[in-house]
């Protein structure tokens, strides 16, 4: 069962997949937010090529309120099931951001390049998450 996940950001937007064994998950694409919604073309071009059975999108979730992004995310959510008919779900992300830059810090990844991977990581950290749960 091949998955996509989704980490929307309000600046950038991480893209990973996983293979079709459901047992690893890789970075996709990272895809600029332009704020104008033009980026639904790049995602909409991936999910033709990747064909997954499933999407995630990554939601924080908090239990003491909520934050302004999961309004934005919960809105570009809404416009991706009218654009897609693969089953979109939300999945907790919580830390996946600041684990993937630790990830990266460890890794000697400079901090301008970290910009640049940290969110398709987080993608990755947000499949890895489900696969463990489906295990």
């Amino acid at each position: 069962m091949g998955v996509l996940a989704i980490d929307f950001g309000l600046k950038r937007i991480g893209i990973a997949g996983s293979d079709d064994l459901g047992i690893a998950s890789y970075p996709v694409k990272l895809v600029i937010n332009d704020a104008r919604n033009q980026y639904f073309s790049d995602i909409l071009s991936i999910i033709d090529d990747r064909r997954p059975d499933l999407i995630l999108v990554g939601l924080p979730i908090k239990d003491d309120g909520r934050l302004k992004i999961q309004t934005d995310i919960e809105v570009f959510t809404k416009e991706l099931k009218k654009l897609t008919s693969v089953k979109v779900i939300y999945w907790n992300e919580n830390f996946t951001s600041k684990e993937a830059d630790e990830i990266l810090i460890k890794m000697n990844v400079s901090r301008k390049k970290r910009k640049s991977f940290q969110d398709m990581l987080a993608a990755c950290l947000i499949i890895d998450s489900y696969l463990r749960s489906q295990q």
